[in-house]
């Protein structure tokens, strides 16, 4: 347990420290890169919802398909 939580413990350091260094090294200013954190955050929601648009499609076909091979079977 010690190690999982000493390289969980340095996982979170290094990522940290990582964004940091990043922030830091950043050719463009706090402003402009907080701006296109906030565009790259909207792109991915609404990505997530097309995927999740998809997966609920996919899941009504899956129930039809089954109540439609239950019923075959039933009758």
């Amino acid at each position: 347990m010690g190690k999982r939580l000493a390289f969980l413990g340095g996982l979170i350091v290094g990522g940290f420290a990582g964004w940091v260094l990043g922030l830091l090294s950043a050719p463009q200013s706090g402003r402009e890169t907080l701006d296109a954190w906030g565009e790259k955050a909207i792109e991915l929601r609404e990505r997530a919802g097309e995927a999740a648009g998809q997966v609920r499609d996919r899941l009504t076909q899956a129930r039809e398909s089954a109540r439609n091979l239950t019923a075959r079977d039933e009758g």
